[in-house]
């Protein structure tokens, strides 16, 4: 069985450095952040190398806003606009985004403005790089956490071929999605993609989650040591819709070999050794 398996890793030392270490790593896929997460400025790009991965993503700063309605609107569009280019320009798979936060205006209005962001970002832009939006835990005014808020963004959106959708296992869990076993991976997938196409489906994000079912923690920790445990991530291996996507893990990066560490135990879980 050939699973693709990769890790979020950090370009602070350039990304043939991390490029270096995802072959140390041995892995099939890589992310990386399209600039500093906790800044939306406009970032200064080296120039664009080959990246020998047929399949790579980028993830969005944390600051990313695409529901609110004050100057971080703006700034939201323009950032996703510049590291959507960027990312075409690098040959990525596409970019992970978080929905946005409607900030108290009310589900309906946080929507209603994520839909009118993508328009423009998808008109101003030419790209094979999608766009990719991740679920959510769901936590205070947070938006997609839900397959229906989905299903709301998706259906408003005019070229749908330019999205697609990231599901993070550790939101899931705190977002109330039972996958501790198969039963419940089947009711949350049965429910999940009742309502959306599969071919909407481009990658996963495989983090145990610190926080309980139903949460809405956002804390993500080692495969196996949190809530979701390893019954859980041995399970979701059984369903030819989790095995047959890329899975990128975002667990800590501490004790150090953490990641060599998280990687071998989804291998181990997927009978991958």
């Amino acid at each position: 069985m050939s699973i693709c398996l990769g890790a979020h890793l950090s370009i602070s030392g350039g990304l043939s450095k991390t490029i270096e270490e995802a072959f140390r790593l041995g892995l099939s896929t890589i992310q990386f952040f399209s600039r500093n997460p906790r800044s939306l400025r406009s970032a200064k790009r080296s120039e664009p190398i080959s990246i020998p991965f047929n399949i790579f993503f980028l993830h969005g700063p944390y600051l990313l806003n695409l529901a609110s309605y004050n100057e971080i609107y703006d700034l939201s569009k323009k950032a996703l606009l510049e590291d959507l280019l960027w990312g075409e320009s690098l040959g990525a798979t596409g970019i992970v985004v978080h929905p946005g936060s409607h900030k108290g205006s009310g589900v309906r209005n946080g929507i209603s403005r994520i839909v009118m962001a993508l328009e423009e970002i998808i008109n101003k832009s030419n790209t094979r790089c999608k766009i990719i939006l991740e679920n959510t835990s769901g936590a205070g005014a947070q938006l997609g956490a839900s397959p229906e808020e989905f299903k709301a963004i998706i259906d408003s959106i005019s070229d749908k071929t330019r999205l697609g959708i990231c599901i993070d296992t550790c939101h899931l869990f705190s977002a109330g999605f039972d996958i501790r076993n198969t039963d419940g991976i089947r009711e949350t997938f049965d429910r999940w993609f009742s309502l959306l196409d599969t071919s909407y489906l481009i990658l996963f994000h495989a983090n145990d989650s610190k926080g309980k079912l139903g949460s809405r923690l956002d804390r993500h920790t080692h495969i196996g040591e949190g809530e979701i445990g390893e019954e859980g991530f041995k399970s979701l291996f059984n369903f030819e819709i989790f095995r047959t996507r890329p899975i990128i893990i975002e667990t800590p990066k501490n004790p150090p070999g953490s990641d060599e560490k998280n990687i071998y135990k989804l291998r181990e879980l997927g009978s991958l050794l």
